[in-house]
């Protein structure tokens, strides 16, 4: 008690819900941002296109170097509530400026994968439309984006909990959809004459990219981290949730993969597999229906999951006066980040829905996202490895082994980088400079908000902290630190 009055009478984060979700709910945060059952017939092809036999290795590689970055990020979610993941975490570790590139780095890869998301889940839908003599064209497309839109932002504002209710339930039918398509494919193949993949020229080149590519299976993941306000049991919640996806959703694409090697599969306009059955009329119908369903909504969960991530960053940032102070305002009864989400998602439908019309290709369209939101997810996932030694030093409570780690993790993940963009297989290069050009815009709008505006980098990093009230209620977060 004798610390009581040294404490807040108000937490920086107030307004938004708190001690809302259990661990179950906060794990459906992360394996939505993941979307593993839309992965799981997606990338495995693309994977298997540069690795060739190399696969599965590449796989079990990028699971197990996704989950040293999940221990640097729970070296932090063990001791901090944050509400916006990764962000704050950084701030805490190497300062106000290097946690604001990571935080909009994040903004970056949130945003892209939410966009990709809405694509994916709209191509699909019309895929399903179209089955029934209904146009299937850009215009069909662009319509179902923005009601998907406007029923996932409907979710969102409506509260957390119930949208994680949603992603969970949604996710497990998916994923249990590309299970079956992925099964029946895997025996179709076994039953016909043996093939399998065709080694890649250059194939030791090509490795690095394959196993980036995979590890964009995995970015989302430390998403959990954005609700740990809402979380009932924050510090131990959220880092079992960020510690066991990437191991979870790495089984799943393991086996997507071992699927996929007997006879790769060819894929459509929308980065889905193409089914190649001895019954077209009968059975691979009904599976391609059963597929375009699962895809479509596991597509739909991670716009929910994205877009829940993205707009606790964007809230974070309104609090602390980095962005427009609109944006950290909170809805007086469903107590979620309503401003943030009524300005991204008009953003999140209109650039893929433009950019479709422009292109005319849906699988460039997806393409072009997913590498825009690779490129902000591995930056921050750099950072937040660096910065994990260096914050626990700052504590107190500095040891050799999550040193080691964090030193490995941010040393691979760097290395591979290189080795990708050194790889003739990379085509990112627009890419990497549109994602540079708004990097440059976001730390231009630090430097004028910072020059105008008093004591602005002092609050970055905002995060929950313990209140006077705390310590008459059940809701005792003591570990968080400053």
């Amino acid at each position: 008690m004798a610390n009581a009055p040294h404490l807040r009478s108000s937490s920086p984060v107030a307004g938004l819900g708190r001690a809302r979700l259990t661990f179950v709910q906060v794990l459906a945060q992360s394996i939505s941002a993941v979307a593993p059952s839309a992965v799981m017939v997606t990338v495995p092809a693309l994977v298997v296109s540069h690795a060739g036999h190399a696969t599965i290795a590449v796989f079990a590689a990028a699971a197990l170097l996704m989950s040293l970055v999940g221990y640097c990020v729970g070296q932090f979610a063990h001791r901090m509530v944050a509400v916006s993941g990764l962000y704050g975490y950084v701030v805490k570790g190497l300062g106000p400026v290097p946690g604001f590139g990571s935080g909009w780095s994040l903004t970056i890869g949130y945003a892209a994968a939410a966009m990709a998301s809405i694509l994916g889940s709209a191509s699909y839908s019309t895929a399903l439309l179209g089955r029934l003599g209904l146009p299937s064209g850009e215009v069909t497309i662009a319509v179902m984006a923005g009601l998907i839109g406007v029923v996932a932002l409907g979710l969102m504002i409506r509260g957390v909990r119930f949208s994680t209710r949603i992603t969970l339930a949604v996710e497990v039918v998916a994923i249990v959809l590309a299970t079956t398509v992925l099964v029946v494919v895997l025996v179709q193949a076994l039953g016909g004459p043996p093939t399998g993949p065709e080694p890649p020229s250059n194939e030791s080149s090509q490795v690095g990219f394959a196993l980036l590519l995979a590890i964009t299976s995995f970015v989302g993941f430390e998403s959990a981290g954005t609700v740990a306000r809402e979380a009932r049991n924050p510090l131990t919640a959220v880092p079992r949730a960020i510690k066991w996806t990437p191991l979870a959703v790495g089984c799943l694409y393991i086996g997507a993969a071992a699927a996929q090697l007997p006879a790769p599969i060819e894929q459509s306009d929308t980065l889905g597999i193409v089914l190649s059955l001895q019954d077209p009329s009968g059975a691979s119908v009904i599976l391609s229906v059963l597929m375009e369903i699962g895809i479509t909504a596991s597509w739909f969960a991670c716009v929910l999951g994205s877009t829940t991530a993205l707009s606790r960053t964007l809230f974070a940032m309104g609090r602390e006066g980095v962005a427009p102070e609109a944006l950290g305002r909170t809805h007086a009864r469903f107590h979620t980040p309503h401003v943030a989400l009524l300005v991204a998602m008009p953003v999140i439908v209109a650039v893929p829905v433009v950019y479709q019309f422009r292109t005319e290709s849906t699988r460039d369209v997806l393409i072009g996202l997913l590498t825009l939101s690779a490129h902000g997810y591995v930056i921050a996932y750099i950072l937040v490895c660096v910065a994990t030694p260096l914050f626990l030093r700052r504590i107190g409570e500095s040891t050799p082994m999550p040193a080691i780690i964090a030193v490995a993790a941010a040393s691979l993940l760097t290395a591979l980088v290189v080795w990708a963009a050194l790889s003739r297989a990379y085509i990112a290069g627009v890419v990497t400079v549109i994602y540079l050009g708004l990097m440059i815009i976001g730390f231009g709008v630090l430097v004028v908000r910072t020059r105008f505006g008093s004591g602005v980098l002092d609050r970055v990093g905002v995060y929950d902290e313990t209140i006077a009230d705390d310590l008459l209620d059940d809701y005792r977060p003591w570990e968080v630190r400053k």
